[in-house]
Formats: C-alpha cells, structure tokens, sequence
C-alpha cells in the first residue's frame, strides 16, 4: 500500500464515552474511509434516490395539489395531492400520531436504520458533503495531514474551494427547504430578486442557509450524538429481537493478528480496525450497541472484505438481532409489534374515511341570531340566512346554491355565483321568501346544493320558519303573526 493510502492510527475509547470526543474534552475529529461492498451498493442507491425526493418534492402535483406544501400564512396544507385547513386539525393529528405509531413499529423491527439510510442529516452528508471532502482533500490520511501541516497557499486554496461548494449546495437547500412553506416559484422569485420578493422567506432562507452550511461543514455527526432525540430514545423502541447492526463477539475474541505459527489460540477477528476507519460516527462497533450507531453498514461491508481475506466465513459483524447474534432464536413476531401495527391500521382506516368523506366546499348554512321571519307588504314571509363556504380544493371554484323545497320558493344569495381560491373562507347573506298561504308547517325543511356549474359538489340543510296559513289571517292580523312567530320559535 502506498504511504499516501496509509490510514490514520485509530485512538481507543472508553465505552462509555463518546467517540469524538478525546480525554481531555477536545473534539476528535472524524476521518472517514470509505469501502465497497452490497450494503453500500445498495445504501448508495437509496441516498441518491432520498437526495432527488427530498430537493424536488416541492415540485411534484397530483391532480394540480402540491405533493407537500405548508402554507403558514393561508393556514393551508397539502400532503400527498390532498389540501388540508385549519378546519382539519383532527386529520392532520391523526396524521401525526400515525407517523409516530411507524417510528414505532420501524424501530422495533429495524432498529435506527432509518438514521443511517434515510435522514436528511445522514444522506446529505454521505450523498454530498463527504464526497466533495474526498474529491477536494484527498483520503483520510492525505485530509489529517492537510488539517495538521502548515496553512499555506495550497491549504487554503483547498479549503475555500471546499467551503465554497458548501455554501452552494447549502443555499440550494434552502431554497428547497422555504419551497416547502411559499411554494417552489416563489421560492425562487424570492432568490431571483434578493428578497424584494417575499422578504420573510428571504430572511428564513439566509439563516437556513448558515445553519445548514455550519452543520454540514463543521458540526456534523455531534447532531446525531448530542441533538438529535431519536438518538436518546432508541432504547425504548427497541428490545433483543430488534435488527441491529451488531459484531459477534463470541466468534471474534479474542481478537488478534493470524500468524501460522502462533499457538495462541484467537478469534476471526484480526484487530485490523477497518469497522472503525469506516465508520462516520467514529465508534467501534466491538464495543457493543452504541448510542452514536446509526446503522449505516459500512463496518459490515469493511469486516466482510477482511474476512474474505483470511478465509474466514463472513458476517462476523453483520445485521442481526441481539438475540440472533448471541446465537439464540430470532422472533420477528412479539406482541408490541402487532400492537404497533394494530393501531396504525385502525387509525390509518379512520383517516382513509375521513379524508374520502370530506367536500371538495366545506358548505354549511346557518340561521343568524335575530327575528326568525319577517312579513313583507308584497304577502311573501321572508327568511335570513348565512352560508358560509370554505374551498378545500386546490383549483379556484365558481360556485351558485340551488333550492329544493317542497312548497313555493324563492332564494336569493347576495354576490352569486361566487368565487372562491383555494384556501378562501366566504360568507354569504341569503333570503329565502315564501308566499305566506304557501305555508303548510311552521318549520318547514329545505335543502341547498352547491353547484360548480352543472356538477353538485356540496349539500346543505335548514328549516324555513313561518306562520302557519289556515285561510283566516288577513293584513289586519300582521302583528298577531308577527307574535305568533316570536312565541313559537
């Protein structure tokens, strides 16, 4: 191996201490090889599919939705092509609480790996920011020395160039990110016109962009070891059934370098510490299952080559369970994980019918406080309504109500037809008037349908009040109706 390729010598650890961090409270900083291997074949495939989901999910429509959106100042939000309002806070809680039920079950059956394979903190820096490190500083023991040697011209020159690319790919991560709040085209509106344009979303891009860019480029794995709260949980999801990534420790000590004529008697594992060169959270995985360990693999991929080497069968750290690593019989089946996913289906049933009852026009008509009826000159008794029109959709409607009464009636809703953007709340005065000898029932029902053209998209209801006709009642007995109507209703 040539001297440039050497490795850097790997600094033990306490356990119980974290891996970056040296016995006299310095960071340590992480050096990171890289290896070849299935898992990272497959890993790879998965981060650059997440890095084109995550930069262009603002972009995506179904049926004209927006896929994602969350649109603060509307109180508007779209998941999956649906339009959700503030109106519908039961079914985004829902939503809620059945993605927290998966975290659930995804934990008890898999363990973190979802911190490995599909956080945004771990694909951008394995996707991005780490291959740009490698490309730019070299290896892991041509990047120590750079970060160590003197700070000349060809130190900087490298650095800037570095940081520079970093704060390219940070700013293109914010605009991605506000994407998800104002919506794509304004997002980038806002970028074109140095925030003349959506100064708010301006300001929140800059300081996303500087989170971002001080997060990828210099803080980095301590997120997941001191911020990130998944990481300080995980022991409540998980028990000795859950996949790991784990190193059998039955088969590996004692650990040692294989010499043919070494009488000592020694495990598969060579101490050669490649689980450790590869890992980007700086554990050794020997150690026992670590807070720090997000699951990537890499250190499986790295022994797997090792013990190929030395004809060794491989797997000697492999994913399993604890249980299946101390070589006892694996459960993929217990009772928390039923329970997990017994709820989740109840819930998600709850929320597929929900979503599929609701209107495209949330219409609802209601009496306002005041006379129940008025006798007008003309002989008719008049009504007042509201009707009150939310759009749930995400196209503009052009909407009109039509009457279905079973006696004589004429309606007439102030500002018809009327338009309504998505998101938009209206609320509409409307009289109903009735031929006073029509009236069979001092509360008679009636029905309202909401047009969008020829298609009826929403029905409401309400009663039409009014005296009673019995063929006595003249324009002398005006006031003894008008009584009549107080005392009754």
């Amino acid at each position: 191996m040539e001297k440039s390729r050497q490795l850097p010598v790997i600094e033990p650890h306490m356990p119980n201490m974290s891996a970056t961090i040296g016995s006299h409270g310095k960071r340590k900083w992480v050096y990171q090889d890289i290896t070849k291997g299935q898992w990272a074949t497959r890993r790879n495939i998965v981060i650059a599919v997440l890095i084109v989901f995550y930069l262009v999910a603002p972009f995506i429509k179904i049926n004209g939705n927006p896929f994602v959106l969350f649109d603060l100042v509307s109180r508007r939000f779209s998941f999956f092509g649906h339009t959700f309002l503030a109106t519908d806070l039961y079914l985004l809680a829902l939503l809620l609480v059945m993605s927290v039920l998966a975290l659930f079950w995804f934990s008890a059956m898999f363990g973190r790996l979802w911190c490995g394979w599909a956080c945004p903190q771990t694909v951008y820096l394995e996707g991005i920011f780490y291959r740009v490190e490698r490309w730019i500083e070299g290896n892991p023991r041509q990047r120590k020395e750079l970060d160590n040697g003197p700070h000349d011209d060809a130190y900087w020159t490298r650095k800037i160039f570095k940081h520079g690319i970093f704060w390219l790919v940070a700013t293109a991560m914010s605009l991605s990110f506000t994407a998800y709040f104002i919506g794509p085209e304004a997002s980038y509106e806002m970028f074109w016109t140095f925030g003349a344009a959506h100064p708010t979303a301006m300001a929140v891009a800059v300081f996303i962009t500087a989170i971002s860019y001080f997060n990828f480029a210099w803080f980095r794995e301590q997120f997941c070891h001191f911020l990130c709260p998944y990481a300080r949980i995980q022991s409540v999801f998980l028990d000795e059934h859950s996949l790991i990534v784990g190193y059998d420790q039955s088969r590996g000590e004692p650990r040692g370098n294989l010499r043919p004529k070494d009488p000592t008697p020694k495990g598969d594992c060579v101490a050669c510490n490649r689980c450790v060169q590869v890992c980007p959270m700086g554990i050794d995985i020997r150690n026992g299952l670590q807070l720090e360990c997000i699951q990537c693999t890499a250190c499986i991929d790295a022994c797997d080559v090792v013990m190929a080497k030395v004809n060794r069968p491989l797997g000697l750290i492999r994913y399993d369970s604890l249980a299946g690593i101390e070589h006892k019989k694996h459960r993929l089946v217990r009772p928390r994980v039923i329970l997990y996913l017994a709820v989740f289906v109840l819930l998600g049933a709850m929320f597929t019918y929900r979503l599929s009852a609701r209107e495209i026009v949330d219409f609802a008509v209601v009496r306002p406080a005041g006379t129940p009826y008025l006798m007008q000159e003309d002989g008719n008794v008049r009504n007042m309504l509201q009707m009150h029109f939310t759009n749930t959709d995400a196209r503009t409607r052009t909407v009109t109500v039509k009457l279905e009464s079973p006696i004589p009636a004429q309606l007439m809703v102030l500002g018809e037809p009327i338009e309504l953007v998505p998101g938009e709340r209206i609320k509409a005065e409307a009289f109903i008037m009735v031929p006073k000898d029509q009236i069979k029932s001092s509360a008679t029902p009636m029905e309202f349908k909401l047009m969008d053209g020829a298609t009826e998209i929403g029905t409401a209801s309400a009663k039409f009040l009014g005296p009673v006709y019995t063929g006595h009642h003249d324009d002398d007995d005006h006031d003894k109706d008008e009584k009549q109507g107080h005392n009754e209703h």
